[in-house]
């Protein structure tokens, strides 16, 4: 499975994940991605084949749900945030590590697609 990190999750993130083999990539790498709206967010996914990673579950899951019901695109699967992960630089290695379990569990591109997990 591949990963796109939303706007909120630091780019240190997705370099740690992909220095451990993981393809993973962070809104805040690509000039200009942050200012994407939700569902452009979604539309770049979808034709990277990335799995979103978010704690915005709010606007989210109403896309999400949206995809995938009948007659939606589909998407790559998302990855939902608690609010107990903190997004300061020290909680950067829980998050990496909570990461990476579910990479190391969706080891196949479409492994989560249509679906979602939370960390």
């Amino acid at each position: 499975m591949k990963l796109l990190l939303d706007e909120m999750l630091s780019p240190l993130i997705a370099r740690e994940l992909r220095s451990r083999g993981h393809d993973v990539t962070a809104i805040k790498e690509t000039a200009g991605n942050e200012s994407l709206a939700d569902l452009e967010v979604m539309e770049l996914a979808r034709g990277e084949r990335r799995a979103i990673v978010t704690d915005n579950l709010s606007d989210y899951r109403p896309l999400h749900h949206s995809a995938i019901t009948p007659g939606g695109q589909g998407d790559y699967g998302m990855v939902f945030m608690p609010g107990g992960y903190r997004r300061t630089k020290g909680a950067t290695g829980r998050i990496v590590a909570a990461l990476e379990t579910v990479l190391t569990e969706h080891p196949g591109e479409d492994d989560l697609a249509n679906a979602e997990a939370w960390l």
